[in-house]
């Protein structure tokens, strides 16, 4: 009789708990559960729950992986900047000790949870200072450190690239007129703007990419006397100028970003205010389709990862309203998932 060890030379491993990183294909008996199992591979990406942040909040800086990420500073009301920091293990969200030194809403996050950037925001009332900011500090997996500021104060900046290397793109100036074009490049040192900005000035966009291949995507316009209007387009990143692209399918603002230039996701928002939405688009490099399954919980105001890969994406915080907690981990399309072996 054929057995499986006679195809593959090897018999199915019998673990206590289900291997992690899978490959396509893999079978394996979970003899904890008694279920044989294997790797395959999804046709559309799905959201997870994930272990729920200590603090919730909105409008916080965001980055690192599914399995390591960093969460910082946001709202926990409309007049709470917090300053906490709380770090992400695939599992649950634990405080870290210090927070940022500047507690702020709408800034921007990038890099790993061991080496980090945020940068720019706004302080609201009674704070001695408030307003936009200039404000940059550095991470080093457990303190945060003041560094060269940027050279214009913004909130609702978008940004991409890792702690030596960074852009930091849009945002609304302390004249709150447009256009928000504005691009300054981080070289791990100070800041330096680039002659040329974005061709559809915005604020609360969502971003994916590096220093020298990167991706913005929906936002608001905020034309006088208009509060929010919401834009679909879509602007890639050669290192020094930007390029028109394909528009998302919806067009919204605060939402979160993640992956490459060219494997991007692009998960809730706000298409209108006070409209939340939980759509998530997937970017191939050239147009955006729209993924069939949402966010479990539709939300504004939420960040993740700005770097990594479009499979293994992960959302957290935001607005409903009220605040959230929540975490959700997005896989695939394409990545492999453990599937339950039945006679069925």
């Amino acid at each position: 009789m054929t057995t499986y060890k006679g195809i593959n030379g090897f018999a199915v491993q019998s673990v206590a708990t289900d291997p992690s990183p899978l490959n396509e294909g893999q079978v394996w008996y979970n003899n904890a559960t008694y279920a044989f199992k294997l790797a395959a591979v999804t046709t559309a990406g799905t959201f997870a729950s994930g272990g729920n942040l200590n603090t919730g909040r909105a409008l916080l800086a965001g980055f690192g992986t599914q399995t390591a990420a960093v969460a910082a500073g946001g709202y926990a009301d409309l007049d709470n900047d917090t300053t906490a920091t709380e770090l992400y293990n695939g599992t649950a969200w634990t405080n870290n000790p210090t927070g940022l030194n500047t507690g702020r809403r709408e800034m921007s996050g990038v890099g790993t949870q061991t080496a980090g950037l945020v940068f720019g925001g706004f302080i609201d009332a009674p704070a001695p200072v408030t307003g936009q900011q200039v404000i940059t500090e550095s991470w080093n997996g457990s303190t945060w450190s003041p560094v060269n500021s940027m050279n214009t104060a913004r909130n609702g900046l978008g940004g991409f690239g890792i702690q030596t290397a960074a852009v930091a793109i849009g945002g609304l100036d302390v004249g709150e007129l447009p256009p928000f074009q504005f691009t300054e490049l981080w070289n791990g040192t100070s800041w330096t703007t680039n002659p040329t900005g974005l061709n559809t000035g915005r604020r609360s966009m969502g971003t994916s990419g590096t220093q020298t291949a990167g991706l913005a995507f929906g936002g608001d316009t905020f034309p006088p006397p208009s509060t929010v209007t919401t834009t679909s387009a879509t602007e890639s990143w050669n290192g020094s100028a930007w390029t028109s692209v394909n528009s998302m399918n919806t067009a919204r603002f605060s939402l979160a970003g993640a992956g490459t230039q060219t494997s991007a996701l692009a998960i809730g928002g706000a298409p209108s205010s006070p409209t939340v939405t939980g759509a998530t688009e997937l970017w191939n490099g050239t147009s955006w389709t729209t993924n069939p399954n949402s966010l479990a919980t539709a939300r504004t105001g939420l960040n993740g990862q700005t770097s990594g890969t479009q499979a293994l994406g992960i959302v957290f915080g935001g607005f409903t309203p009220p605040v959230s907690a929540a975490t959700e981990e997005f896989t695939g399309p394409g990545a492999p998932v453990t599937k339950t072996i039945t006679t069925s």
